[in-house]
Protein backbone atom coordinates (compact mmCIF):
# COMPACT_ATOMS: atom_id res chain seq x y z
CA UNK A 1 0.00 0.00 0.00
CA UNK A 2 1.61 3.17 -1.20
CA UNK A 3 0.90 6.48 0.87
CA UNK A 4 0.08 9.34 0.03
CA UNK A 5 2.80 12.46 0.85
CA UNK A 6 0.45 13.80 3.63
CA UNK A 7 0.44 10.11 5.02
CA UNK A 8 4.30 9.69 4.54
CA UNK A 9 4.83 13.03 6.56
CA UNK A 10 1.80 12.12 9.48
CA UNK A 11 3.09 8.86 10.38
CA UNK A 12 6.36 9.57 12.17
CA UNK A 13 4.44 12.33 14.05
CA UNK A 14 2.10 9.33 15.56
CA UNK A 15 4.79 7.13 15.79
CA UNK A 16 6.83 8.57 18.23
CA UNK A 17 4.82 8.59 20.87
CA UNK A 18 1.98 6.33 19.36
CA UNK A 19 -0.75 9.32 20.67
CA UNK A 20 -2.60 12.15 18.75
CA UNK A 21 -5.38 13.03 16.53
CA UNK A 22 -4.72 13.22 13.14
CA UNK A 23 -6.77 15.88 11.61
CA UNK A 24 -7.60 15.08 7.49
CA UNK A 25 -10.30 16.48 5.18
CA UNK A 26 -13.19 13.87 4.58
CA UNK A 27 -11.68 12.40 1.35
CA UNK A 28 -8.04 12.80 2.17
CA UNK A 29 -7.14 9.22 3.15
CA UNK A 30 -8.18 8.80 7.11
CA UNK A 31 -8.93 5.20 6.73
CA UNK A 32 -6.02 4.06 4.50
CA UNK A 33 -3.39 6.00 7.04
CA UNK A 34 -5.06 4.39 9.88
CA UNK A 35 -4.73 1.00 8.57
CA UNK A 36 -1.08 1.56 8.29
CA UNK A 37 -0.57 2.73 11.89
CA UNK A 38 -1.86 0.01 12.78
CA UNK A 39 0.00 -2.57 10.73
CA UNK A 40 2.86 -0.83 12.11
CA UNK A 41 1.67 -1.52 15.74
CA UNK A 42 1.36 -4.62 15.42
CA UNK A 43 4.53 -5.69 13.94
CA UNK A 44 6.42 -4.39 17.10
CA UNK A 45 3.41 -5.63 19.26
CA UNK A 46 2.34 -8.72 17.83
CA UNK A 47 0.55 -9.82 21.18
CA UNK A 48 -1.14 -6.22 21.60
CA UNK A 49 -4.68 -5.64 20.39
CA UNK A 50 -6.36 -3.04 17.85
CA UNK A 51 -9.65 -1.48 18.96
CA UNK A 52 -11.55 0.62 16.24
CA UNK A 53 -14.02 3.21 17.66
CA UNK A 54 -16.90 4.30 14.87
CA UNK A 55 -19.67 6.51 15.15
CA UNK A 56 -21.97 4.84 12.75
CA UNK A 57 -23.04 1.27 11.25
CA UNK A 58 -21.60 2.56 7.45
CA UNK A 59 -18.49 3.25 8.80
CA UNK A 60 -18.19 -0.15 10.64
CA UNK A 61 -18.91 -1.96 7.60
CA UNK A 62 -16.44 0.63 5.66
CA UNK A 63 -13.47 -0.62 8.08
CA UNK A 64 -14.43 -3.91 8.05
CA UNK A 65 -14.16 -3.73 3.89
CA UNK A 66 -10.72 -1.85 4.19
CA UNK A 67 -9.47 -3.96 6.89
CA UNK A 68 -10.29 -7.24 4.52
CA UNK A 69 -7.03 -6.33 2.25
CA UNK A 70 -4.70 -7.20 4.81
CA UNK A 71 -6.46 -9.31 7.28
CA UNK A 72 -8.35 -12.38 7.44
CA UNK A 73 -12.25 -11.84 8.32
CA UNK A 74 -11.20 -14.36 11.51
CA UNK A 75 -9.33 -11.90 12.91
CA UNK A 76 -11.97 -9.25 12.68
CA UNK A 77 -14.62 -8.70 15.32
CA UNK A 78 -17.48 -6.17 14.80
CA UNK A 79 -19.99 -5.14 17.56
CA UNK A 80 -22.93 -3.03 16.87
CA UNK A 81 -25.65 -2.82 14.43
CA UNK A 82 -26.99 -6.08 15.55
CA UNK A 83 -23.53 -7.63 15.98
CA UNK A 84 -22.97 -9.00 19.87
CA UNK A 85 -19.32 -9.75 20.57
CA UNK A 86 -18.70 -12.28 23.51
CA UNK A 87 -15.03 -11.87 22.92
CA UNK A 88 -13.42 -9.22 21.49
CA UNK A 89 -10.48 -10.46 18.42
CA UNK A 90 -7.21 -9.12 16.95
CA UNK A 91 -8.67 -6.63 15.68
CA UNK A 92 -12.39 -5.26 17.24
CA UNK A 93 -14.50 -2.36 15.31
CA UNK A 94 -17.47 -1.23 17.52
CA UNK A 95 -19.97 1.49 17.37
CA UNK A 96 -19.78 4.21 19.85
CA UNK A 97 -22.87 3.51 21.44
CA UNK A 98 -21.99 -0.38 21.44
CA UNK A 99 -19.03 0.06 23.11
CA UNK A 100 -20.33 -0.08 26.66
CA UNK A 101 -20.83 -4.02 25.79
CA UNK A 102 -17.76 -4.60 25.44
CA UNK A 103 -14.96 -2.39 26.99
CA UNK A 104 -14.78 -4.70 29.91
CA UNK A 105 -13.19 -6.99 27.58
CA UNK A 106 -9.62 -5.34 26.64
CA UNK A 107 -6.92 -4.97 27.91
CA UNK A 108 -6.19 -1.16 27.86
CA UNK A 109 -2.17 -1.27 28.42
CA UNK A 110 -1.82 -3.72 25.66
CA UNK A 111 -4.49 -2.29 23.26
CA UNK A 112 -4.19 0.04 20.30
CA UNK A 113 -7.61 2.47 20.37
CA UNK A 114 -8.28 4.00 17.16
CA UNK A 115 -11.66 6.20 16.89
CA UNK A 116 -13.15 7.50 13.86
CA UNK A 117 -14.91 10.87 13.65
CA UNK A 118 -13.53 11.26 17.18
CA UNK A 119 -15.03 14.57 17.93
CA UNK A 120 -18.43 12.00 18.09
CA UNK A 121 -16.87 10.86 21.85
CA UNK A 122 -16.90 14.61 23.08
CA UNK A 123 -19.66 13.89 25.55
CA UNK A 124 -19.32 12.82 29.59
CA UNK A 125 -20.56 9.78 28.86
CA UNK A 126 -19.11 8.49 26.01
CA UNK A 127 -15.59 10.03 27.35
CA UNK A 128 -16.26 8.53 30.58
CA UNK A 129 -16.43 5.13 28.60
CA UNK A 130 -13.40 5.46 26.94
CA UNK A 131 -11.30 7.37 29.40
CA UNK A 132 -8.51 4.14 30.44
CA UNK A 133 -4.85 4.13 30.20
CA UNK A 134 -4.52 2.66 26.48
CA UNK A 135 -1.10 1.70 25.45
CA UNK A 136 -1.52 3.75 22.74
CA UNK A 137 -4.26 6.11 20.64
CA UNK A 138 -5.03 7.44 17.55
CA UNK A 139 -8.20 9.80 16.75
CA UNK A 140 -9.52 10.75 13.06
CA UNK A 141 -11.55 13.84 12.25
CA UNK A 142 -11.54 16.09 9.39
CA UNK A 143 -13.07 18.80 12.61
CA UNK A 144 -11.84 17.31 16.06
CA UNK A 145 -12.37 20.43 17.29
CA UNK A 146 -16.23 21.15 19.17
CA UNK A 147 -18.74 24.12 17.81
CA UNK A 148 -20.37 24.79 21.40
CA UNK A 149 -18.36 23.41 23.66
CA UNK A 150 -14.32 22.75 25.32
CA UNK A 151 -15.11 18.96 25.41
CA UNK A 152 -12.03 18.69 22.92
CA UNK A 153 -9.61 19.88 25.39
CA UNK A 154 -11.74 18.23 28.26
CA UNK A 155 -12.73 14.92 27.26
CA UNK A 156 -11.04 13.93 23.63
CA UNK A 157 -7.77 14.94 24.16
CA UNK A 158 -7.65 13.06 27.46
CA UNK A 159 -8.28 10.57 25.86
CA UNK A 160 -6.64 10.55 22.66
CA UNK A 161 -3.83 13.46 22.91
CA UNK A 162 -3.00 16.41 20.98
CA UNK A 163 -3.56 17.16 16.91
CA UNK A 164 -0.61 16.27 16.03
CA UNK A 165 -0.98 16.99 12.06
CA UNK A 166 -3.92 19.36 10.33
CA UNK A 167 -4.10 18.36 6.54
CA UNK A 168 -6.84 20.75 5.13
CA UNK A 169 -9.15 21.23 1.59
CA UNK A 170 -6.77 24.00 0.47
CA UNK A 171 -3.62 21.05 1.10
CA UNK A 172 -5.73 18.28 -0.35
CA UNK A 173 -6.33 19.99 -3.31
CA UNK A 174 -2.88 21.13 -4.45
CA UNK A 175 -1.74 17.25 -3.60
CA UNK A 176 -4.55 16.47 -6.05
CA UNK A 177 -5.74 14.30 -3.59
CA UNK A 178 -9.59 15.73 -4.06
CA UNK A 179 -11.10 17.19 -7.07
CA UNK A 180 -10.78 20.76 -7.66
CA UNK A 181 -14.41 22.68 -6.62
CA UNK A 182 -15.84 25.65 -6.94
CA UNK A 183 -18.41 27.69 -4.67
CA UNK A 184 -21.47 29.57 -5.16
CA UNK A 185 -23.21 31.36 -2.72
CA UNK A 186 -27.03 32.00 -3.02
CA UNK A 187 -28.76 34.35 -1.42
CA UNK A 188 -32.40 34.01 -0.70
CA UNK A 189 -34.44 36.72 0.73
CA UNK A 190 -36.82 36.33 3.60
CA UNK A 191 -40.82 37.14 3.11
CA UNK A 192 -41.76 40.36 5.13
CA UNK A 193 -43.05 38.45 8.08
CA UNK A 194 -39.94 35.93 8.17
CA UNK A 195 -37.89 39.34 8.15
CA UNK A 196 -40.17 40.71 11.14
CA UNK A 197 -39.36 37.34 12.96
CA UNK A 198 -36.19 37.22 12.33
CA UNK A 199 -35.60 40.77 13.74
CA UNK A 200 -37.76 40.19 17.28
CA UNK A 201 -35.33 36.86 17.58
CA UNK A 202 -32.03 39.06 17.21
CA UNK A 203 -33.49 42.22 19.96
CA UNK A 204 -34.19 38.61 22.22
CA UNK A 205 -30.47 37.63 21.79
CA UNK A 206 -29.09 40.65 22.37
CA UNK A 207 -31.48 41.57 25.23
CA UNK A 208 -30.60 37.95 26.73
CA UNK A 209 -26.76 38.55 26.04
CA UNK A 210 -26.82 41.96 27.88
CA UNK A 211 -28.68 40.11 30.68
CA UNK A 212 -25.65 37.26 31.40
CA UNK A 213 -22.66 39.24 30.29
CA UNK A 214 -21.64 37.99 27.06
CA UNK A 215 -22.70 34.93 24.26
CA UNK A 216 -22.35 31.95 26.90
CA UNK A 217 -23.33 29.06 24.86
CA UNK A 218 -23.98 27.24 28.10
CA UNK A 219 -26.87 29.55 28.97
CA UNK A 220 -29.64 27.31 27.62
CA UNK A 221 -32.66 30.29 26.94
CA UNK A 222 -29.77 32.13 25.08
CA UNK A 223 -28.83 28.72 23.56
CA UNK A 224 -32.74 27.91 22.77
CA UNK A 225 -33.43 31.70 20.74
CA UNK A 226 -30.13 30.94 18.83
CA UNK A 227 -31.24 27.54 17.63
CA UNK A 228 -34.94 28.94 17.04
CA UNK A 229 -33.67 31.56 14.91
CA UNK A 230 -31.79 29.53 12.62
CA UNK A 231 -34.48 27.10 12.33
CA UNK A 232 -36.57 29.59 11.18
CA UNK A 233 -34.22 30.93 8.59
CA UNK A 234 -33.01 27.75 7.02
CA UNK A 235 -36.87 26.60 6.58
CA UNK A 236 -37.62 30.30 5.50
CA UNK A 237 -40.05 30.09 2.35
CA UNK A 238 -37.95 30.80 -0.52
CA UNK A 239 -35.28 28.58 -0.34
CA UNK A 240 -36.25 25.14 -1.52
CA UNK A 241 -37.95 27.17 -4.85
CA UNK A 242 -34.32 28.90 -5.46
CA UNK A 243 -32.66 25.90 -4.41
CA UNK A 244 -34.28 23.98 -7.57
CA UNK A 245 -33.69 26.78 -10.13
CA UNK A 246 -30.36 26.77 -9.13
CA UNK A 247 -29.88 22.91 -9.76
CA UNK A 248 -32.09 23.15 -12.75
CA UNK A 249 -29.29 26.08 -13.84
CA UNK A 250 -26.03 24.65 -12.59
CA UNK A 251 -26.07 20.87 -14.85
CA UNK A 252 -24.50 18.74 -12.96
CA UNK A 253 -24.19 14.46 -13.58
CA UNK A 254 -25.60 14.33 -9.72
CA UNK A 255 -26.85 16.18 -7.11
CA UNK A 256 -26.18 15.23 -2.93
CA UNK A 257 -29.38 18.34 -1.20
CA UNK A 258 -28.63 18.60 2.02
CA UNK A 259 -31.84 19.96 3.97
CA UNK A 260 -32.88 21.34 7.38
CA UNK A 261 -35.35 18.80 8.48
CA UNK A 262 -37.78 15.92 7.04
CA UNK A 263 -40.34 17.99 5.77
CA UNK A 264 -38.32 20.35 3.61
CA UNK A 265 -36.50 17.22 1.82
CA UNK A 266 -39.98 15.78 1.45
CA UNK A 267 -41.23 19.03 -0.17
CA UNK A 268 -37.60 19.18 -2.41
CA UNK A 269 -38.17 15.66 -3.78
CA UNK A 270 -41.76 15.70 -4.50
CA UNK A 271 -41.11 19.39 -6.63
CA UNK A 272 -37.56 17.95 -7.99
CA UNK A 273 -39.22 14.86 -9.42
CA UNK A 274 -41.58 17.16 -11.11
CA UNK A 275 -39.27 18.94 -13.00
CA UNK A 276 -37.72 15.99 -14.59
CA UNK A 277 -35.38 14.66 -12.32
CA UNK A 278 -34.70 11.35 -10.95
CA UNK A 279 -34.34 11.89 -7.38
CA UNK A 280 -35.50 10.02 -3.45
CA UNK A 281 -35.26 10.63 -0.38
CA UNK A 282 -32.17 9.45 1.88
CA UNK A 283 -33.33 9.84 5.78
CA UNK A 284 -34.29 7.60 8.68
CA UNK A 285 -38.30 7.71 8.07
CA UNK A 286 -37.68 4.71 5.69
CA UNK A 287 -36.71 1.57 7.00
CA UNK A 288 -33.33 -0.20 6.30
CA UNK A 289 -34.26 -2.02 3.03
CA UNK A 290 -35.62 1.77 1.33
CA UNK A 291 -32.31 3.45 2.38
CA UNK A 292 -29.86 0.98 0.73
CA UNK A 293 -32.58 0.37 -2.10
CA UNK A 294 -31.79 4.75 -2.86
CA UNK A 295 -28.54 5.30 -1.77
CA UNK A 296 -27.61 1.97 -4.56
CA UNK A 297 -29.77 3.17 -6.76
CA UNK A 298 -27.65 6.93 -6.26
CA UNK A 299 -24.60 5.16 -6.90
CA UNK A 300 -25.10 3.16 -10.28
CA UNK A 301 -27.08 6.32 -12.25
CA UNK A 302 -30.62 5.28 -11.81
CA UNK A 303 -31.19 8.62 -9.68
CA UNK A 304 -29.32 12.02 -9.96
CA UNK A 305 -30.93 13.33 -6.89
CA UNK A 306 -30.15 12.38 -3.60
CA UNK A 307 -32.00 14.61 -0.92
CA UNK A 308 -31.04 13.68 3.03
CA UNK A 309 -31.32 15.98 5.90
CA UNK A 310 -28.46 14.49 8.62
CA UNK A 311 -28.52 11.09 7.43
CA UNK A 312 -25.61 11.55 4.84
CA UNK A 313 -23.00 14.08 6.73
CA UNK A 314 -21.00 11.64 7.74
CA UNK A 315 -19.53 7.82 7.26
CA UNK A 316 -20.56 7.57 3.73
CA UNK A 317 -18.40 7.55 0.68
CA UNK A 318 -20.22 9.46 -2.32
CA UNK A 319 -17.89 9.96 -4.93
CA UNK A 320 -20.35 9.31 -7.87
CA UNK A 321 -21.86 12.82 -7.10
CA UNK A 322 -20.06 15.75 -8.78
CA UNK A 323 -22.67 18.31 -6.93
CA UNK A 324 -24.24 19.14 -2.97
CA UNK A 325 -26.75 21.53 -2.32
CA UNK A 326 -26.93 22.65 1.13
CA UNK A 327 -30.19 24.64 1.69
CA UNK A 328 -29.57 24.67 5.54
CA UNK A 329 -26.43 26.61 5.71
CA UNK A 330 -25.64 25.36 8.80
CA UNK A 331 -23.59 27.67 11.87
CA UNK A 332 -21.04 24.36 12.24
CA UNK A 333 -17.97 24.03 10.77
CA UNK A 334 -17.78 20.16 11.22
CA UNK A 335 -21.18 20.23 9.17
CA UNK A 336 -20.00 22.28 6.35
CA UNK A 337 -16.89 20.27 5.82
CA UNK A 338 -18.68 17.02 6.34
CA UNK A 339 -21.02 17.91 3.83
CA UNK A 340 -18.54 19.14 1.49
CA UNK A 341 -16.57 16.14 1.52
CA UNK A 342 -19.41 14.13 -0.07
CA UNK A 343 -18.35 15.69 -3.48
CA UNK A 344 -15.13 16.11 -3.26
CA UNK A 345 -13.80 12.63 -3.89
CA UNK A 346 -11.91 11.88 -7.08
CA UNK A 347 -13.45 9.50 -9.36
CA UNK A 348 -12.23 8.92 -12.94
CA UNK A 349 -15.13 11.18 -15.18
CA UNK A 350 -15.23 14.15 -12.65
CA UNK A 351 -13.35 17.11 -13.19
CA UNK A 352 -14.37 19.25 -10.49
CA UNK A 353 -17.61 19.81 -8.46
CA UNK A 354 -19.80 22.43 -7.51
CA UNK A 355 -20.69 23.25 -3.80
CA UNK A 356 -23.58 25.54 -3.87
CA UNK A 357 -25.09 26.65 -0.31
CA UNK A 358 -28.18 28.65 -0.20
CA UNK A 359 -28.50 31.62 2.81
CA UNK A 360 -31.15 34.12 3.98
CA UNK A 361 -29.46 35.91 6.76
CA UNK A 362 -26.97 38.69 8.07
CA UNK A 363 -26.13 35.77 10.15
CA UNK A 364 -25.44 33.27 7.33
CA UNK A 365 -23.76 35.69 5.41
CA UNK A 366 -21.38 37.11 8.09
CA UNK A 367 -19.63 33.42 8.45
CA UNK A 368 -19.69 32.49 4.76
CA UNK A 369 -18.06 36.19 3.54
CA UNK A 370 -15.53 34.96 6.07
CA UNK A 371 -15.15 31.15 4.38
CA UNK A 372 -15.04 32.55 0.73
CA UNK A 373 -12.39 34.91 1.73
CA UNK A 374 -10.31 31.91 2.99
CA UNK A 375 -10.70 30.04 -0.16
CA UNK A 376 -10.49 32.77 -2.80
CA UNK A 377 -6.87 33.90 -1.13
CA UNK A 378 -6.13 29.98 -2.13
CA UNK A 379 -7.61 30.48 -5.63
CA UNK A 380 -10.79 28.68 -5.21
CA UNK A 381 -13.62 30.27 -8.33
CA UNK A 382 -15.96 31.51 -5.84
CA UNK A 383 -19.31 33.35 -7.17
CA UNK A 384 -22.51 35.08 -5.34
CA UNK A 385 -25.69 35.51 -6.36
CA UNK A 386 -29.08 36.61 -5.84
CA UNK A 387 -32.95 34.89 -5.96
CA UNK A 388 -34.39 37.56 -8.48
Amino acid sequence: MKLRQWQEAAFPMWWAKKRGIVKVVTGGGKTVFAIHCLKKYLQENPDNNIFIVVPSIALLDQWYEGLLDSFASSEISLNGGGEHLEETSKITISTIDSVKNIIEKFNASQTLLIVDECHKIGTEKRGDTLTNNWHATLGLSATPERDYDDNFYIIIKKILGDIIFDYDYIDAREDEVIVNFKLLYAYAAMTQDEESEYKKFTKSIQRRAATIGGNNMNDYPLKMLIFNRARMVKTSKNRSPFGIELLQKYKRDSWIVFTENKKQAKEFNTIINKKGYKSAIYNTDLDSAEREENLNNFKSGNLNVLVSCTALDEGFDMPEADGAMILSASSSKRQRIQRMGRVLRITANKLNALIVTVYSSKTEYEKLREESNRYQLEGVPVKWQQMK
